[in-house]
């Protein structure tokens, strides 16, 4: 034994062994090293842990499920433990897949996360969200069938708008029930991270969009998981301005309601897009393609003066259609194991 052996996901309910196990040992790393058998190994961040050893998410029980049926076992570990370590070795030749954001090319390494959209998922040679292959691809809205993006588009965004569907938990919505407003500032919590990928700040973002015209209306949402030092900054920040009001309403109304989304580069921006909103990011975004990209203040003062033309004939369901169902995989399809295994085999010849 090489860990704790456990059902994992539906077909784990169903009885079906997937033949998962947890490695936390050296030696259970090592044994696995010298059987001369090739695993597919999960890296799993802190936060992944024990939804992939429960089977809890919606990617890893379908792609263990198809793997184990084709003879290929998987084993979950913690990302950067030292049994991690030691089942990277290349010796071994295991394929690799790290669950969550820690981005690194590596010949037998991808990368999976749930994207901004709920139900689809990332499975990338590069990382995840600002750090994906994504944001180095070409969106071409030309090779794109009209009918077949229109179709996919409608479909997801009429389910998610109509059932108020977001990452995080919303409040109920009230359509037509705010205040029209020029823009919605979506803060975010990635300042502090190693790994710098914003061009502005959360406070540079609502100064400028409150400067910018001070008899209009300007809404901030702050992030679910805003840290408590940041909501405090914030909150100071917006009481300079009577035109910025701070928002609890569900994202779907705050976007409908404001002619310009600002953000980072959160979900809730790429969320806009599905009601055809201009959006500014002013941090590394995957979604750049379909947003305006502000660097400094006067980049988002031109976008707040000048967005709304720039924008007026994007093909937004072509891009959302790109971005979603061909680029990313959808767990309630039913060739999602399929795909992902053949993303695996292509990347590291499985």
């Amino acid at each position: 034994m090489d860990g704790q052996t456990g059902l994992v996901g539906r077909a784990g309910q169903r009885g079906f062994r997937l033949g998962v196990d947890e490695v936390t040992t050296q030696s259970a790393a090592r044994n696995i090293n010298a059987s001369g058998r090739r695993y597919l190994i999960v890296h799993a961040d802190a936060g992944w842990v024990a939804p992939a050893r429960e089977g809890a998410d919606g990617f890893l029980p379908k792609l263990v499920g198809e793997l184990a049926l084709q003879g290929t076992e998987t084993r979950l570990v913690a990302a950067g433990s030292r049994p991690a370590h030691t089942l990277l070795d290349p010796r071994a030749d295991h394929v690799h897949i790290q669950m969550g954001d820690r981005p690194a090319y590596a010949r037998n390494m991808m990368h999976v996360e749930q994207s901004h959209i709920v139900g689809f998922w990332y499975l990338d040679e590069i990382g995840v969200f600002a750090n994906s292959s994504l944001r180095l691809s070409q969106f071409c809205p030309e090779r794109v069938n009209r009918s077949h993006a229109e179709y996919f588009f409608n479909g997801v965004t009429g389910w998610m708008l109509r059932e108020n569907i977001s990452k995080a938990s919303q409040h109920e919505r009230m359509p037509g029930q705010l205040e029209p407003a020029k823009a919605v500032v979506f803060a975010q919590e990635i300042e502090g991270l190693r790994d710098r990928a914003h061009f502005l700040t959360n406070e540079q973002m609502i100064r400028t969009a409150a400067e910018f015209d001070r008899k209009a209306r300007v809404y901030v949402k702050l992030h679910p998981r805003q840290s408590k030092a940041t909501r405090r900054d914030l909150l100071a920040v917006a009481q300079d301005y009577p035109n910025v009001s701070v928002a609890e309403h569900s994202v779907h109304d705050l976007i409908e309601a404001s002619e310009l989304v600002i953000t980072q580069n959160s979900g809730a921006g790429f969320e806009a897009l599905m009601q055809k909103k201009p959006v500014v990011t002013c941090a590394r975004s995957d979604y750049r393609h379909a947003t305006l990209t502000a660097r400094t203040p006067g980049d988002l003062g031109e976008a707040l003066d000048y967005g709304a033309d720039a924008m007026v004939d994007f093909p937004y369901e072509k891009y959302l259609y790109w971005y979603l169902h061909r680029n990313l995989l959808e767990e309630a399809k039913d060739s999602f194991a399929e795909r992902a295994v053949a993303r695996l085999r292509e990347k590291a010849f499985l």
